[in-house]
């Protein structure tokens, strides 16, 4: 009996501290291979790279049809195996862009009390109290492909978080501060919180 008792004792310490019986109304995890400005960036980067492939393989002046247009010898000849490193290096690019996708760049979760907003790769943790929100609303982004992952960032009065989408949920607090959170489940998170808040005394 004593040792059944033990093992008890230690599963109850090895058990997380945080687990409770709070219910999680909304639940989100959002990516960073998902990003279309990150996206954009490795795609360009690789199709560079690939270009001097081939034009390491094709390495002669070229003349096109149009407006008598010259292409000049690949200036890389020089270089041993330049053309091949470009090639690995636009694989590397092609297979880290696939591995990001698996990356998980936050997590939202709303429970009766907080919606915590958590970076997972630097245990960074945001929690807002809905009790403090006195206004929530959808956003429609702008400029989507050019917008940046970002966590926590402040600027002016406002705080910003986004990993890819179109559309954000805006909060503001009993202090006027405005927090711009991305997702791609806004009308779910909204709903949520407009059953919680509604439930504020």
């Amino acid at each position: 009996m004593h040792g059944l008792e033990s093992l008890i004792d230690i599963y109850k310490i090895k058990m997380p501290s945080n687990l409770n019986n709070t219910a999680t109304y909304f639940k989100e995890s959002q990516f960073l291979g998902l990003n279309y400005f990150s996206i954009i960036i490795r795609m360009v980067i690789a199709l560079f790279c690939f270009t001097a492939y081939y034009w390491s393989e094709n390495p002669q002046p070229v003349y096109t049809d149009i407006g008598n247009i010259r292409i000049g010898s690949y200036p890389g000849k020089e270089i041993p195996n330049s053309g091949e490193i470009f090639f690995l290096i636009g694989n590397v690019i092609l297979v880290f862009s696939v591995i990001l996708i698996f990356v998980r760049h936050m997590k939202l979760s709303l429970n009766e009390n907080y919606l915590i907003i958590e970076r997972l790769w630097s245990r960074s943790i945001i929690k807002i109290d809905v009790a403090s929100i006195k206004f929530v609303r959808k956003t429609d982004l702008k400029n989507i492909y050019v917008q940046r992952a970002v966590f926590n960032l402040h600027k002016k009065d406002s705080v910003k978080f986004y990993t890819n989408g179109d559309e954000a949920v805006e909060l503001v607090d009993k202090d006027n501060m405005r927090y711009i959170i991305g997702t791609q489940k806004a009308g779910e998170l909204i709903n949520a919180l407009n059953v919680l808040i509604s439930k504020q005394p």
